[in-house]
């Protein structure tokens, strides 16, 4: 027998209204002292665990009942917590029969919430890590310890106010929700709708200006939002159909999209909130975080938008008419839905916290939604701003508390300070080596699963170990940033290309490797900037502009011999010298000296003047000349 509808609707409105009271909360939070540290902490994640469990027992099924039953329990914990902080402080290593109780209860609904909100990955390795916290007597070598008792370690995973509530749960109260608040606003706000028209408007009559208006429009959502899916389901909705009327095929107006929106993520200011913890992790301002992410995060849209450049003047696409598209003067109205951006990096560049400034940027966007009247419409978008934005803060509130289970237990049985010298021995005290292993870990870990989890857990494992080779801090983390980001372009779990082959109507498999093809930036630059932090603006003006100068040329020379076109379609022997230029100028950017660079410049200039003064011959590439034929298949 299935829930009544009157049932289902008031679980439905009690999510919805804890996950707005949940946005609420911590928006005044930045303003106000509500609690002390430990029960702020328990609130946020008291209000987590209520929300998640509510929306999966508002997808009804025979569970709803056992969830509601698990939002009642998590309450009640909660409630103990909140009401025992005080006690439990006096009384961390000696928890009681009730403490033990509530702790087992917490730990529990914890992985639990965490499934529904991010499927089995957090949960899998929680319960690996509780394994191993048993299993430690009997393991050899650098995997073994003393073993940890299960009373004394749920009271470390809980009721000594650690573990679960610790700097990972204190980063998803503060910076996460605040942030994840202010995307919603931004991606369900008029701020959406002009990021896409502005584009628009601006490569009106283009042969590629689908393309060049998906790059941008994700560029500009990416600054507030930094949510691949989410920022392909926004932008693709309207630029992909134009793409595939301008003649590009479904999977690659597909791919394109997502290309462009997976770059959100490295995308300043918000950089899908990840650069929050990573400035908590390295005790680096925020403001520098992002001013290190400048350069590598305009050479890849730089790439994104080059590589669309080729292809429509390779297809020979036709230009939408512009009839269709609207002018510049027409949407210009819009312009002060880009104000919270500029806002929100001058109140942090001014010294204020980024979940204060955060605040105001949320504050100033629901004013510019009010400013086209406060009737029915608009109470109705800031309810939905807020609901959206308080659901997912409440995901991450578990997702997060999950991981510290794992975290925690790898750090108290000491395994935490063995495993980079395990690393150091498995990659036989080659960076390389441990770089490629740490690439490989960071994508199979960012599959399926939000950017922020998967790169902490690298971070904590991984980055001390790189470190102990002679990695640069700040350029290892960013490296780890970087491949937790690629799983959502690349198969077998690309929920970017998978968001983008659905709406172009294309093959999945088809989409995800032709996003490669638009996104391989990714995969190279971050060994650019971990040799050469330069790239990072971590050295003096002339070595930053020598590595900058160095891959911007490197990343050209790769698209025109990626999409067979540069000037015109590209001859085998005009290919094959844009990829020698692109191999020798990215040795120079790893290897900062003049001579790869110098080399790299002759064979770059030696492609364009052949481009510009012979016709294509005996060596000319598949499709060169006027054949329509396009480089990559249908």
């Amino acid at each position: 027998m299935g829930m009544r509808p009157e049932k289902h609707n008031m679980i439905s409105w009690a999510a919805s209204t804890l996950a707005i009271c949940m946005a609420v909360y911590h928006l005044l939070s930045t303003q106000i002292v509500l609690f002390s540290h430990i029960p702020f902490l328990n609130i946020h994640l008291a209000f987590g665990l209520s929300v998640v469990f509510l929306q999966a027992a508002e997808r009804g099924g025979r569970s709803r009942y056992l969830f509601l039953l698990a939002l009642i329990l998590g309450l009640l914990a909660s409630a103990y917590i909140h009401a025992e902080a005080d006690e439990l402080v006096d009384r961390e290593g000696f928890p009681n029969a009730v403490d033990t109780a509530v702790g087992l209860v917490i730990v529990v609904l914890v992985i639990a919430a965490s499934h529904q909100a991010f499927g089995p990955v957090f949960p899998i390795m929680a319960l690996i890590g509780v394994g191993y916290a048993f299993a430690g007597p009997y393991l050899p070598g650098a995997f073994f310890h003393g073993g940890v008792e299960p009373v004394r370690l749920i009271a470390m995973l809980t009721t000594d106010l650690s573990g679960i509530y610790g700097t990972l749960l204190f980063i998803s109260a503060t910076y996460m929700v605040v942030f994840l608040v202010f995307g919603s606003f931004i991606e369900n706000s008029g701020a959406a709708k002009f990021f896409i028209d502005l584009p628009l408007a601006l490569f009106r009559g283009k042969k590629a200006g689908g393309g060049y208006a998906a790059v941008m429009a994700s560029a500009l959502m990416g600054m507030g939002s930094g949510s691949p899916v989410a920022n392909v389901v926004t932008t693709g909705t309207f630029t992909i159909p134009l793409m595939k009327r301008q003649g590009f095929y479904p999977h690659v107006a597909g791919a394109i999209e997502a290309a462009a929106s997976t770059g959100g993520q490295i995308m300043p200011p918000v950089m899908g909130a990840v650069a929050f913890v990573m400035a908590e992790f390295t005790s680096t301002p925020y403001v520098k975080i992002m001013g290190y992410a400048a350069i590598p995060a305009v050479l890849y849209f730089w790439t994104v938008g080059l590589s669309v450049h080729f292809r429509a003047h390779y297809r020979e696409l036709k230009a939408i008419p512009v009839e269709e598209i609207p002018r510049l003067r027409d949407i210009l109205g819009g312009w002060k839905y880009f104000l919270p951006i500029p806002a929100l990096v001058l109140i942090m560049v001014a010294g204020y916290t980024p979940y204060l400034a955060a605040f105001w940027a949320v504050l100033l966007l629901a004013a510019m939604m009010g400013y086209e009247g406060l009737d029915a419409k608009f109470l109705s978008s800031l309810r939905h701003c807020l609901d959206n934005g308080g659901r997912r803060a409440a995901e991450f509130a578990a997702g997060m508390a999950c991981i510290a289970i794992f975290v925690k237990i790898i750090m108290a049985t000491g395994v935490g300070l063995k495993l980079p010298l395990l690393v150091a021995d498995y990659a036989q005290g080659s960076l390389l080596l441990a770089y490629v292993m740490t690439a490989i870990a960071s994508a199979i870990l960012g599959m399926g699963v939000p950017t922020v989890p998967a790169y902490i857990v690298v971070a904590v494992i991984v980055v001390p170990a790189l470190v102990k080779l002679g990695a640069q801090e700040l350029p290892a983390h960013f490296f780890v940033l970087y491949y937790s980001i690629l799983s959502a372009l690349t198969p077998p779990v690309a929920l970017a290309a998978l968001a983008g082959s659905k709406l172009a109507g294309a093959n999945y498999w088809k989409t995800g490797w032709e996003a490669i093809r638009y996104g391989y930036v990714a995969f190279f630059v971050p060994f650019l900037f971990v040799y050469n932090p330069a790239l990072m603006a971590l050295g003096t003006l002339p070595e930053i502009l020598l590595a900058a100068a160095g891959a911007f040329f490197a990343t050209t020379a790769a698209a025109a011999s990626l999409q067979g076109y540069f000037i015109k379609r590209t001859t085998l022997i005009e290919r094959l010298l844009f990829f020698a230029s692109a191999v020798f100028f990215t040795a120079d950017v790893v290897t900062p000296t003049l001579t790869p660079f110098a080399i790299g410049l002759v064979l770059l200039v030696a492609a364009i003047i052949k481009q510009i003064c012979w016709p294509a011959g005996l060596f000319a590439s598949k499709g060169a000349g006027a054949a329509p034929a396009d480089p990559t298949r249908q």
